[in-house]
């Protein structure tokens, strides 16, 4: 099944930038999930994706032998 069918379906119209969204294909359930966080939470969120992002980059070899 289409993600947008079930989109369509599980979350009601709230205009035409709504439904637009959903044929572009964005996951409107993570936007109505973000939009329940604080300020902080999506703070420490934002931190936790970086550190993950961080520990998960490989690292620059080059750049870590021009640097010893």
């Amino acid at each position: 099944m289409d993600m947008r069918d079930l989109l369509r379906q599980s979350f009601p119209s709230h205009g035409p930038h709504w439904d637009a969204a959903i044929e572009a294909g964005v996951d409107v359930s993570l936007l109505l999930q973000n939009l329940e966080l604080t300020p902080t939470e999506r703070i420490e969120q934002l931190q936790r994706m970086t550190e993950l992002y961080e520990a998960l980059r490989p690292k620059d070899v080059s750049s870590d032998a021009a640097d010893s």
